[in-house]
């Protein structure tokens, strides 16, 4: 029993270190890919998107990178707080759209 209550307390653990963003074909919001999870202090690869929307916010202190290459090196397209929520952040740059996130303390960095 006291398994399930330790590792009931893991899994709320872990998912309380994530801020989750629904992704967008558009610059303006519109069309939906997907919702996901960018967990502190990781790398997502997460294919083509124009713009994201934060619906859950992250951990204070933490910075959403967006990144042009499918990896989270390169060239960065725009980074947020992840406390901001609701807002559609435009995710493009010279080299298109993005393909990975980074969530971590600085922005350009996981």
């Amino acid at each position: 029993m006291q398994f399930k209550a330790l590792l009931t307390l893991l899994v709320a653990a872990a998912t309380s270190n994530a801020v989750v963003v629904d992704l967008f074909t558009n610059p303006d919001c519109t069309g939906l890919i997907t919702s996901r999870n960018i967990f502190d202090n990781s790398c997502a690869l997460l294919g083509g998107f124009s713009a994201y929307r934060i619906t859950t916010s992250g951990p204070p202190g933490q910075q959403l990178t967006a990144y042009s290459r499918n990896a989270c090196a390169g060239p960065v397209t725009v980074c947020t707080p992840v406390a901001v929520t609701g807002s559609c952040v435009r995710a493009t740059n010279n080299d298109g759209a993005s393909n990975a996130m980074s969530s971590s303390p600085v922005c350009g960095t996981v």
